[in-house]
């Protein structure tokens, strides 16, 4: 599929992610303080999730061209500044065209849009926690510039990124162009709910979104 294509399918199908998430015994992750605190967060397919706004004129600029993919499909991915190594599943998109998030105590990457290691924005997305206690991305928080991310391929390559920042934004503000517009050389983003629990819609108000790129 064009590149251009393939952007603007991301645009105007992503879906902020939201819930959270229980642990789980494949993925080995330390607990600290929770970003917020919560009580009774919810249920996997409890809240729907809004499409992500299409901004046309932001892909326009971009050449279409088709970008074979290169790099062997992602198996498992390590952060160590918090404590997490686990297994990669792939996710894309429901049958409403929204982002289909993770099933819980499982991290995915987005199959639809850039495999980790190819130029370009690849997305890892994660809960942070569950009725049950903290998940994958329930210290994502703590994440500072100068971490590695390493993400593991089935055929045994590894690609050392290292995040640059970790901003926080509304659910009804996410920063589209920031997270998937093309990048000329390989990115990566990691993305989780954040900020305050609403106990009436069960749903967090925030993503966290970690911004890294491929380390030399």
């Amino acid at each position: 599929m064009p590149l251009l294509y393939r952007l603007i399918a991301v645009l105007a199908t992503l879906a902020l992610l939201g819930g959270c998430a229980t642990s789980s015994d494949e993925i080995r992750t330390a607990s600290t303080t929770s970003p917020t605190g919560t009580a009774e967060p919810p249920a996997r397919n409890s809240e729907t999730i809004p499409a992500a706004p299409l901004d046309l004129d932001a892909a326009r600029g971009y050449r279409s061209v088709r970008v074979p993919r290169s790099t062997a499909t992602p198996a498992s991915v390590a952060i160590p500044a918090i404590g997490l190594e686990g297994p990669l599943t792939m996710t894309g998109r429901n049958d409403d065209r929204t982002l289909e998030i993770p099933e819980f105590g499982h991290m995915s990457w987005y199959g639809d849009g850039i495999v980790p290691g190819d130029p370009g924005p690849a997305a890892i997305l994660g809960h942070v926690d569950s009725r049950s206690g903290p998940d994958v991305f329930y210290r994502l928080h703590e994440l500072s510039p100068g971490d590695e991310i390493i993400v593991t391929s089935r055929d045994g390559s590894s690609f050392a990124f290292v995040v640059d920042r970790l901003e926080q934004h509304p659910k009804d503000a996410f920063p589209t162009e920031a997270v998937w517009l093309p990048t000329p050389e390989p990115e990566l983003r990691l993305i989780t709910c954040g900020g305050d629990f609403n106990h009436g819609e069960r749903s967090y108000g925030d993503n966290i979104i970690v911004f890294a790129t491929l380390g030399s």
